[in-house]
């Protein structure tokens, strides 16, 4: 039996071969003809450096290089490419995705959400997620581990942590640099540098880099003919590295991001149809018995019922990514510096990391998404965030090595949002721009919170094939709200600054501690064939709402989620290392899940607010593949199968009763993710050329809570092209043209959908997705 599942699971990654994790090659001179075989690759997803095919957990790796070769110029790029995962552009804030990993997603942009997938760039864990789909041309290293990872990578992580290493400069090393300009369809004008340099040889070394992004807008908008979703982003680093001695490093690195793009535009989804939502099981009346609706109802939207708007549910164009409505201006600005020192001891390394970041964000929200401006939503934001780990990692010649620490992380942000609403959005007989509710539930949040956590790893080398590893991270998290809340106002005309009757302040703190052990044990079958087992409990902090619609809300707090991982797998080199093949199979259970319910506010108004409602269930299995054929030619991918499901889930979505949800489908959750990439180089006259295609693969998944079927997501193929040629100027000078078409079949399927979740709700739209594109790029590097 258990030979004949292995080879299924092989037979699996071999048909369907997706990005994998060979995808990370070493960044070797590419006009020398390449040697056979697949390339280490060191990666720290165990906060040490060793090869990935010896860490026993599920990594997926891409070097910075075969990312450029591939034109994956930001984490967008990735989907596909890793085994269950998706990850999409958020429409709701500049430069901000939606991820899930395992089934565990990010949909909300909302700050006080506590994402269940961590972000960390050069060591520092991030505590929010705006700004971090980074652009590659900088990146080393991305590592995406999956599953659990509480106990080095801290909470909020239970489905796993994208973990970014840039290039650092060395003192040691001669100058170096690389330079890429790109121009493409809609107007694209991109340029990205590097130049790192010795200021004391073997002493100081500084790396300057700069990346500025432009374009006029991917998507058109069908009622001004003009294009929505411009472009204009600038990224500033300068870092330093100082080795005082030949045991002691310094790394310290400043940035500068400028943002002001035009948030992604939406398109609407209006229908006058009531659109039954199958699924849920009323317990309790829903109030809509008497009009012969026996479940929960989304749909007939006012602006269709309202004959002064119904024109917005004709769009004037079919196609899936024109717009209709004229995106404002937005900016965001950060911040952030990172401080890390090593001390290598015998046998022992010491590290300091330290981190701050803050930011600063302002744009105009038009949620309803039409030619008519229903809704504007005047948004302020900012946040600041400060971190400090230390840990001693060990590196003895003995059976015993281990990683341990502390680590803290203060961070706070304050939120300003002033709505306005036209009533010809909540009226079917008010024409748009005669009467307006201003202040419509107007607020001011300020939250923050301070954690503290002790971790320890051990691994013990029992023989020299078998390893068992234990260890274990005891959180200590606090966290504060402050809450202010306005009435509406119902004035003939808009003003977006205007406050109604105020309630509160109100305030609120809690208190949450959590031990997330760790148990694992791996064997070498044979130095190429790696066995293993691990279990492992997550933890994603609980807190207050963040955008309460009351102020009792505003201040009841929500327990934390736990995961209870078990995963096992193997991580096998075949043929002389020309085939790589490393298979995880998962099966974790989610513990008082928080989900967005409606609830019944003092007054009877009725708010969402966060509750831990529900159980939930994820099973899988995972294949990676790598393939070297030929010299020269690379074939790497990656499958995946998920199985994700409510165990219990009881509560009162949309306000349309208390009802049985369990029978609903989780978010962003695709049967099947897979990929694959082809890379092949070939010596052409004074250089070498490169052929590139990639084909990534997501079945059907929903976006709606109530699986709202304008929320599914049908089964998305794409595929890019790309070719370039690579040529030597002269001996510390080449030159790299590349062409490139993404998205090669114009697939314009959307990338998610928002909903008010209520019938005659104004808010009802999609996030459009890009179509083909194209550009050349002129990269030199020296």
């Amino acid at each position: 039996m258990r030979n004949s599942i292995g080879t299924s699971l092989i037979a699996l990654s071999v048909g369907v071969m997706g990005a994998g994790s060979a995808f990370a090659q070493s960044g070797e001179d590419s006009t020398k003809s390449p040697t056979v075989g697949l390339a280490d690759i060191i990666v720290t997803a165990q906060k040490r450096a060793m090869p990935l095919q010896d860490v026993p957990v599920a990594v997926t790796a891409f070097s910075g290089e075969a990312m450029r070769a591939s034109n994956l110029d930001a984490l967008t790029g990735l989907r596909g490419l890793v085994p269950g995962m998706t990850i999409s552009r958020s429409g709701a804030a500049l430069n901000t995705p939606q991820i899930s990993l395992r089934g565990i997603s990010l949909q909300d942009p909302n700050r006080a959400v506590e994402s269940g997938i961590g972000f960390t760039i050069d060591g520092i864990p991030l505590a929010f997620q705006r700004g971090t789909l980074l652009d590659a041309f900088d990146i080393e290293r991305l590592e995406v581990l999956r599953g659990p990872q509480g106990l080095l990578f801290g909470r909020n992580t239970t489905g796993g942590t994208l973990n970014v290493i840039r290039s650092r400069p060395d003192p040691d090393a001669p100058a170096t640099g690389k330079l890429r300009a790109t121009v493409g369809s809609f107007g694209r004008t991109d340029f990205e540098g590097v130049i790192m340099a010795p200021i004391i040889p073997g002493l100081l070394a500084i790396k300057g880099a700069i990346a500025i992004k432009k374009h006029d807008g991917e998507f058109r908008n069908s009622i001004t003919g003009g294009r929505e979703g411009k472009r204009d982003m600038r990224d500033y680093m300068l870092s330093l590295v100082a080795t005082p001695t030949d045991r002691t490093s310094i790394y310290l690195s400043l940035e500068r991001m400028e943002d002001d793009s035009e948030v992604p535009p939406y398109v609407p989804l209006m229908t006058p149809d009531l659109i039954a939502l199958t699924g849920p099981k009323l317990l309790t009346p829903n109030g809509l018995g008497t009009l012969g609706y026996p479940t929960y109802v989304s749909g007939q939207n006012m602006q269709c019922l309202n004959p002064a708007t119904a024109i917005v549910c004709r769009p004037l164009s079919k196609k899936r990514n024109d717009v209709e409505t004229t995106q404002f201006p937005a900016y965001y600005n950060l911040n952030a510096v990172t401080l890390e020192v090593a001390h290598e001891l015998d046998g022992v390394k010491l590290v300091s990391l330290s981190g701050y970041r803050e930011d600063k964000e302002d744009q105009i929200g038009d949620f309803d998404a039409t030619r008519f401006a229903i809704q504007r939503n005047d948004k302020r934001e900012s946040s600041w965030q400060f971190s400090q780990e230390l840990r001693a990692e060990t590196q003895f010649d003995g059976p015993v090595n281990f990683v341990a620490g502390a680590f803290f992380i203060e961070y706070a942000f304050t939120a300003r949002q002033f709505p306005s609403v036209d009533l010809a959005g909540l009226s079917p007989t008010t024409p748009p721009g005669t009467a307006y509710f201003n202040s419509l539930n107007a607020y001011l949040i300020r939250q923050k919170s301070r954690s503290f956590a002790l971790f320890f790893q051990g691994d013990w080398d029992i023989t020299d094939k078998l390893r068992v590893t234990a260890g274990a991270r005891q959180t200590w998290d606090r966290k504060q709200t402050n809450f202010t809340l306005w009435g509406r106002l119902q004035q003939p005309f808009r003003d977006q600054f205007v406050l109604g009757p105020q309630q509160g302040p109100v305030s609120a703190s809690v208190k949450f501690d959590e031990l997330t052990p760790r148990i694992g044990v791996q064997y070498d079958v044979k130095p190429d064939l790696l066995v293993y087992a691990n279990w492992s409990r997550g933890y994603n902090a609980g807190g207050f709402n963040g955008r309460a619609g009351s102020i009792v809300n505003a201040v009841i707090p929500y327990r934390p989620e736990i995961m209870d991982a078990y995963e096992i797998g193997f991580k096998s080199e075949w043929f002389n290392r020309r085939v790589r093949l490393n298979v995880a199979a998962f099966h974790n259970t989610l513990k008082d899940k928080q989900e967005d319910i409606l609830t019944v506010a003092p007054g009877g108004a009725l708010v969402t607010a966060t509750v831990n409602a529900a159980k939930a269930r994820y099973k899988g299995v995972e294949a990676e593949l790598a393939v070297v054929p030929v010299a020269g030619w690379t074939i790497t991918g990656s499958a995946g199968y998920l199985d994700a499901k409510y165990l219990s889930f009881v509560g009162n979505l949309a306000g349309q009763g208390l009802a049985d949800l369990k029978d609903l489908k989780l978010r962003r959750t695709p049967k099947w993710t897979a990929g694959a990439i082809s890379d092949y180089t070939f010596d052409l006259g004074a250089g070498r050329a490169g052929l590139n295609a990639a084909v990534y693969h997501t079945s059907r998944y929903e976006t709606s809570v109530l699986n709202d079927p304008r929320g599914s997501i049908p089964p998305v193929t794409k595929i890019d092209l790309a070719m370039r040629y690579e040529f030597p100027v002269h001996d510390s000078l080449r030159m790299t043209l590349t062409g490139f078409v993404k998205n090669v079949t114009n697939n314009t399927v959307y990338d998610g959908f928002t909903s008010s979740n209520t019938a005659g709700s104004f808010i009802d739209f999609a996030i459009p997705s890009v179509g083909r594109t194209w550009g050349v790029s002129l990269a030199a590097d020296f």
